[in-house]
């Protein structure tokens, strides 16, 4: 569950003329699986560790945290560590859409040698969930290799900040589509059931996608975010068959 003003702009015209107010909203919070025929098991996001829910007080979650991402009503469906322990080869990466919390949950069930890939300038961002959270985050990140941040080059066409073909056959882009953060990144899969589109936080819910709505107060640069929302709507608009999984609604 989650605000729907930290979801959604709830001041945005077409909110209003829609009647929103502000109430717990049911998300989910999601990984997403790659598996790259030559390169292997990778991750977008992490999910949420099974020990971050059960256990927090283990991991350095103090009750104002608790509190804020209302764990006492999360339900886990499938864990990362079920996941890697189920795929027949290790886990190659993990690639981030951004570094908020409730994207990073899965982190203590990541082994500490994976690799992980941000956008730009991700990695020292002050985040927007203050300092009850900064601590407990950069202990998840503890004792790993450093973090990869993707270098983007202007697109070419000016549609979006930058993309990045990840592994170098056209299988995978990376989007950079600051907004939500400074350096957030969503994702393009070429499928062999067709094209897949991973927004990230770009946009949380169906109803903000539907209205090319931006996020409310979960956002770092609230035109930014828009601008790369309706971005990512016109590119699904020109190819109608990409299929789109949204931040943190189906």
């Amino acid at each position: 569950m989650a605000d729907l003003s930290g979801l959604i702009n709830l001041k945005d015209p077409q909110a209003v003329q829609a009647g929103l107010t502000d109430h717990e909203e049911p998300i989910q919070i999601y990984t997403h699986l790659l598996r790259h025929p030559t390169q292997g098991f990778y991750m977008v996001d992490t999910g949420v560790s099974k020990r971050f829910v059960a256990d927090p007080k283990s991991l350095g979650v103090g009750w104002v945290v608790r509190n804020f991402a209302k764990l006492d009503k999360m339900q886990i469906r499938q864990d990362p560590l079920s996941i890697i322990k189920s795929e027949e080869g290790p886990l190659k990466g993990v690639l981030m859409t951004h570094l908020h919390l409730d994207h990073i949950s899965g982190m203590p069930d990541i082994p500490k040698d994976v690799p992980l890939f941000t956008g730009p300038g991700e990695a020292e961002e002050k985040k927007f969930e203050n300092v009850f959270v900064e601590g407990m985050e950069d202990a998840f990140f503890e004792g790993r290799p450093a973090i990869q941040e993707f270098q983007f080059t202007k697109d070419q066409d000016g549609t979006f900040e930058g993309v990045i073909d990840v592994f170098g056959d056209g299988s995978l882009f990376a989007i950079l589509t600051p907004g939500h953060t400074a350096g957030h990144v969503s994702y393009l899969a070429r499928t062999p059931t067709g094209p897949v589109l991973l927004t990230g936080d770009a946009c949380h819910t169906r109803w903000g996608w539907e209205h090319g709505v931006e996020p409310g107060s979960f956002t770092f640069d609230r035109e930014e975010e828009r601008k790369s929302l309706l971005a990512l709507k016109a590119l699904s608009e020109r190819h109608p068959k990409i299929v789109v999984k949204l931040g943190h609604q189906p």
